[in-house]
């Protein structure tokens, strides 16, 4: 299991468009990918359960990524967040 914080810097924080982009990565693997923020959690595979999280732009959330693949998949997250969602 690995567990890392991720912080948005999108300036529209995780809004429907990421939240699409979040699950469709997280599909690729097979490892359970969940997101920890202000005391909820929430599935990455899950449009609105990310959605549901209400990240702003600045938020530190934790990603906890836990299975065969699990360091590939956070790689591929890390990616997805350091382009900003493909926003820029």
């Amino acid at each position: 299991m690995i567990r890392e914080t991720l912080t948005v810097t999108n300036p529209k924080g995780i809004h429907a468009r990421p939240s699409a982009l979040v699950a469709r990565a997280a599909q690729e693997f097979q490892s359970s990918i969940r997101f920890e923020f202000d005391g909820e959690t929430a599935d990455a595979r899950d449009i609105m359960q990310v959605l549901s999280l209400g990240v702003d732009h600045g938020d530190v959330l934790t990603v906890i990524v836990d299975g065969a693949d699990e360091a590939a998949a956070l790689e591929r997250l890390q990616e997805v967040f350091a382009m900003n969602f493909s926003e820029e």
